[in-house]
């Protein structure tokens, strides 16, 4: 499978890592056995030099795409600024190879979920760990994906003959911490987790 030479390769290249300049670039604590990294509103622990993904306070087995996800972003994370400015998935580098299954994987499901009420939104939102965001749109939300990847997602109440719509959004140095395809993961996880708070 894709997904095992993935993690094969990502597991191959932590082995090179300088810990403490990794924990640095990516905004992460490393106590010199590992990496504390919050993901949403959950904290995941990544073992080095033997590496190995546990979730803080549980024993359950870590999915495999999360393993990927907290991976790469160890190893690609650089240290750049966040940009403060908010791109739809489609502006992201190579967007085009991954956009149609952001869509039915994210975006179609999310609008699905919620549909017109505003209120139910509101409250998933916040029991996810978002933060309210000041902005256009009638509700709005930033989560902290990773340390330094934030997403905003952002509810438009629809009018007579408009229905609503919600957008997913990526602040522009996103790519500089994860590739793109991941990124369209943390849609789908973030989907799954307002889903899940909706009840």
């Amino acid at each position: 499978m894709a997904n095992d030479a993935a993690l094969e390769k990502a597991l191959e290249e932590m082995k090179d890592i300088v810990p403490y300049a990794v924990a640095s670039k990516s905004g992460c604590d490393f106590d010199g056995g590992r990496f504390r990294i919050p993901f949403f509103n959950r904290v995941f622990l990544v073992s080095h030099p033997d590496v190995g993904v546990d979730e803080e306070g549980s024993g359950a087995k870590v999915p495999q795409y999360i393993e990927i996800i907290l991976l790469h972003y160890l190893l690609q994370a650089d240290g750049t600024a966040l940009a403060d400015q908010w791109i739809a998935y489609r502006q992201l580098p190579g967007a085009n190879l991954f956009e149609r299954r952001f869509q039915q994987m994210a975006m179609i499901p999310l609008r699905r979920i919620f549909g017109d009420d505003v209120e139910a939104f509101r409250r998933a939102g916040e029991a996810v760990g978002g933060d309210p965001m000041s902005r256009t749109g009638d509700a709005a939300f930033r989560f902290r994906a990773l340390p330094r990847v934030p997403m905003g997602c952002i509810f438009y109440q629809g009018e007579e003959g408009i229905p609503s719509s919600i957008n997913l959004l990526f602040d522009a140095s996103a790519p500089n911490y994860l590739p793109t395809e991941d990124l369209s993961l943390l849609g789908v996880y973030l989907v799954g987790a307002l889903r899940k708070a909706k009840g």
